[in-house]
């Protein structure tokens, strides 16, 4: 009787984390599904982790993400403590994405910076943003999202925060300040490099 009552808690808690996604007004990616990131044990990239070095001002610092590539764990905290840290939330199949990408890669030789690509598509694998990461040429640390980040970044910066075709950027400051810039909108290489130097 109790494992069928913590089954029926189990069930209630993912029908209410249905519930709370993006409604199905917002754009889909091409599978058909809001691009919200999933929790499968496939793809365990990213962890609540304990704070570590580096900024810990914002909850978002402490977060342990893990580089597809390397396997290796870092936090945005310990990057934005060195340099500005910006973050896009994408997709593989995202073309808006890649060319903003390409607009940061030209960035960095305009400013320092860190860049942090964090995959949000709940159909993507962390072997397959590997090779996309390395077919593209970019050459930062590339991540696949979990439920509670995607959920963290829906609450903090809204359900657009989340749909890879709009581009969204997080700029992580080093005195820890965080802010949702160019939503919507692609910036080219000296409006980045701008925007992380401002």
């Amino acid at each position: 009787m109790r494992h069928a009552s913590a089954a029926l808690v189990s069930l209630l808690m993912v029908l209410a984390a249905c519930a709370a996604a993006p409604s199905a007004s917002e754009p889909a990616s091409p599978g058909g599904q809001t691009p919200v990131a999933s929790s499968s044990d496939a793809a365990p990239s990213v962890g609540s982790g304990t704070p570590r070095e580096g900024l810990t001002s914002d909850p978002l610092h402490a977060l342990v993400l893990i580089d597809v590539r390397t396997g290796g764990e870092f936090t945005i905290g310990q990057l934005a403590a060195e340099q500005p840290v910006l973050l896009e939330t994408m997709a593989i199949w995202c073309t808006n994405c890649r060319g903003q990408q390409r607009q940061v890669v030209d960035a960095h030789d305009l400013v320092a910076f860190h860049s942090i690509s964090l995959d949000v598509d709940p159909n993507e694998r962390p072997h397959d943003l590997a090779e996309y990461a390395d077919r593209e040429g970019f050459d930062w640390p590339f991540a696949v999202a979990n439920a509670d980040l995607a959920r963290q970044l829906r609450d903090r910066f809204g359900a657009a925060v989340l749909n890879p075709p709009s581009m969204p950027k997080i700029l992580f400051r080093t005195d820890g300040s965080v802010e949702l810039i160019g939503l919507g909108t692609q910036l080219n290489a000296a409006e980045v490099a701008a925007a992380v130097g401002g």
